[in-house]
């Protein structure tokens, strides 16, 4: 089984390319047709194409930075969940919200409860800590029903979002005072990953996932490689779950390719004179986010 844990119904710059403008090397995207329909019929052609058995589809919400979406954040999460009923046991939907907002807590218990979603996004770029207390009532809710947080951690390469609230020491707390709470590390907290490793070495309800990390794989393999094999010494391959971030990350590769290049880790660490099983690979493409998502 393969197991994309990290993916948007529609990237970023679709979603507020007006905030990408002068960002050098960036290029306008064109226009987008926002009919949730559609894009999810080519997102599970695109997974059937890669052999990709199921996706986890969420929305981040950047409204306090970079203003409302061409929909409501309400809205847009009620697209995620009418995509998960086309097409369940493929499409699996995250709520996604600010905790900021008027009547967050309320707004995801009832989407929990009508069984809509299986967990919760959190983007702490827009101004928040992830060990601020007006998150708690989240995690209460992920925690009493068995539910994972993945959030957003790492530097983040745009001009209007924060760095500064998504390294690794700001989910520290977090894990610390909800240690029965499954929380995952989207994108491995990026160049901060080694730092990543020194903060939840001990911390074993602390997941990192690997989205993005197939444009370093492409980059610098030898190093990414010996990177990955490092996570795997130091938290264990069972702590370690695979993402795409698509559609953004498509365009530096397929989804068919990004799957194809973690699974060449093996053959990578081989060449460099590193041991990596296959079937740990199969663990990191699937076997973990199942366990994690209760899929098994």
């Amino acid at each position: 089984m393969i197991v994309d844990i990290h993916r948007h119904m529609w990237s970023m710059d679709q979603r507020f390319p007006s905030s990408y403008e002068g960002v050098l090397g960036w290029e306008p995207v064109a226009p987008t047709d926002f009919d949730w329909q559609t894009t999810t019929d080519s997102i599970i052609a695109e997974m059937s194409e890669a052999r990709v058995d199921v996706s986890v589809l969420f929305v981040a919400d950047f409204a306090p930075r970079l203003g409302e979406a061409p929909f409501d954040i309400e809205v847009e999460n009620q697209f995620v969940g009418k995509a998960q009923e086309c097409y369940p046991g493929q499409l699996i939907a995250f709520y996604g919200i600010d905790p900021r907002r008027e009547s967050a807590p309320e707004l995801f218990e009832k989407a929990v409860t009508s069984g809509n979603v299986k967990g919760i996004k959190l983007h702490p770029t827009v101004g928040y800590s992830p060990s601020d207390p007006i998150c708690y009532p989240l995690y209460e809710i992920c925690a009493y029903h068995g539910l994972p947080v993945i959030y957003h951690s790492g530097p983040m390469a745009h001009p209007l979002l924060y760095s500064r609230f998504t390294h690794p020491f700001e989910f520290d707390q977090v894990a610390a005072d909800f240690p029965n709470l499954n929380l995952i590390m989207g994108h491995a907290f990026g160049d901060w990953w080694r730092e990543g490793l020194v903060v939840f070495g001990g911390k074993s309800n602390v997941t990192v996932e690997l989205s993005g990390w197939q444009r370093r794989l492409m980059d610098d393999p030898e190093a990414t490689t010996k990177a990955v094999v490092q996570m795997r010494d130091e938290l264990g391959v069972e702590r370690i779950v695979w993402g795409t971030d698509f559609p953004s990350s498509r365009r530096h590769m397929s989804l068919e390719r990004t799957v194809a290049i973690f699974r060449d880790i093996p053959v990578m660490a081989k060449k460099h004179g590193l041991q990596f099983a296959s079937q740990e690979i199969d663990a990191i493409l699937g076997g973990n986010a199942a366990h994690l998502l209760g899929l098994e």
